[in-house]
């Protein structure tokens, strides 16, 4: 039988300090303090246990261990820190412990688990919607990429400030309901249905977040648009149709291509290289001079900038035309990463740089008794974006070539034919020639009276 330790008295266990080191072993001497466990008896397995003191203190921390088998394993189970806890309360706690243990296979490691787990739990369901939508908004900032993840994060943080949090902020996640969601978006569902489907998105998202904690009631996302919202708010392709960016119109571009050349600005020469390219506005305003391949004549575009480019590794290639190419030459390099620069020491042109010259444009054509450059469908002037859409009706009017190929130069992915055709190289000759014809075209009228 094992040795039962003799039974201390309260001012014996008062006495109880640490201990020290009887021989050297991993850097610590002999006689240097050392954490001790005191057998204190009345109950077997019952130990005080004293650490070394600190700089500050006197007495060393000491608390109850109670050194018992559970099932088939030894386990060390803590019955709080001493004096707070008496000699006499530990004592009768570790005998309930023990006799629950043996009596009623009671495992108390188990049962400090599942409080912890009902706590956390708990705790969870107390969580408003502000909590999670914060949690959320920290989420998203760290992931949001391109050219410009602080304008993204404003974003959402101003959907969330405008339309989440007036109506859902306070409400807890376990009490959020489809009704509550509807509530928020009613305001605006119809007025900017575009706006209204990416906070519902957003709210969607951060119900998402705790969907498997079984916080929701039902466990049901009431951001949920199929077999959820779809029953209370019309359906957005319904009620909004999209609106196309106003174009000059490929037909009108030989005149204002005539009218852009005599501008001897930065803008303008960038949007001179947007439409020979068919590139994005955002891309060309953040192009740099390391994607730029002067032997190749090819521009390639990290796929982290294409807008809505689901694989942000896939990059773009994008062949330079001959008059492309020369706007790059005479751009000023200046050590400075992009090759359009703003004014004033900035490293990129402003957002509405390359809109402002086309409006400038236009502007200039009515003063001067002509026309303008007003989009046909539309009746608003031309916009940058908009001369994409002039070259892909350019593509399909005036050139006999394959749709997928202008999808490919419009770095448009969605049909199947322009998805193998771009594992197949891009295409790169066959849009070169492309281009050529698409600036032969646009620069008639100059080329006539030069």
């Amino acid at each position: 039988m094992p040795k039962l330790a003799a039974e201390l008295g309260a001012l014996q266990v008062k006495r109880l300090s640490h201990g020290a080191v009887k021989k050297a072993k991993n850097g610590k001497k002999v006689g240097d303090p050392c954490t001790t466990l005191h057998a204190v008896g009345g109950v077997s397995g019952l130990y005080l246990y004293c650490r070394p003191p600190t700089k500050s203190a006197l007495v060393g921390a000491r608390s109850w261990i109670l050194r018992t088998v559970i099932g088939d394993k030894r386990a060390d189970l803590g019955l709080g820190s001493y004096p707070q806890v008496p000699l006499a309360q530990a004592r009768d706690k570790a005998r309930e412990i023990k006799d629950k243990i043996r009596f009623e296979g009671y495992d108390p490691i188990a049962a400090q688990r599942a409080v912890r787990s009902k706590l956390v739990a708990d705790q969870a369901k107390q969580r408003t919607f502000a909590d999670v939508a914060q949690q959320y908004y920290e989420k998203k900032c760290l992931e949001f990429g391109g050219v410009n993840p602080e304008k993204q994060a404003r974003r959402l943080e101003q959907h969330l400030k405008d339309y989440c949090l007036p109506v859902l902020g306070s409400i807890l996640m376990a009490d959020l309901e489809t009704r509550h969601v509807v509530s928020a978006l009613n305001t605006i569902w119809l007025e900017k249905t575009p706006t209204a489907e990416r906070v519902r998105i957003t709210i969607n998202n951060i119900c998402e977040m705790v969907e498997n904690d079984g916080v929701l009631r039902h466990g049901l996302n009431p951001g949920r648009w199929r077999g959820n919202l779809e029953y209370f708010l019309a359906s957005p392709a319904a009620i909004h149709e999209e609106e196309h960016q106003p174009t000059v119109g490929y037909k009108a571009l030989p005149r204002f291509w005539e009218l852009l050349q005599q501008r001897d600005t930065i803008p303008a020469r960038a949007l001179e290289f947007q439409a020979l390219t068919a590139a994005r506005p955002g891309e060309v305003r953040f192009a740099e001079w390391a994607e730029i391949d002067f032997k190749e004549k090819v521009w390639t575009v990290p796929g982290w900038k294409i807008k809505g480019r689901k694989d942000k590794k896939k990059s773009h290639k994008v062949p330079l035309t001959k008059r492309a190419m020369e706007i790059l030459k005479m751009m000023p390099r200046d050590d400075g990463a992009y090759v359009f620069p703003g004014y004033r020491g900035k490293k990129t042109m402003s957002e509405n740089a390359l809109n402002l010259t086309v409006k400038e444009i236009h502007q200039a054509d009515i003063k001067a008794g002509g026309p303008g450059f007003v989009d046909v469908e539309s009746g608003k002037v031309g916009t940058a974006h908009g001369m994409r859409s002039a070259f892909k009706d350019f593509s399909t009017e005036e050139v006999n070539v394959d749709d997928y190929v202008s999808e490919l130069a419009l770095s448009h992915l969605e049909t199947s034919s322009a998805r193998s055709a771009y594992k197949r190289g891009q295409l790169i000759p066959k849009r070169r020639k492309l281009m050529n014809s698409y600036e032969k075209y646009v620069c008639s009228l100059v080329s006539v009276t030069t």
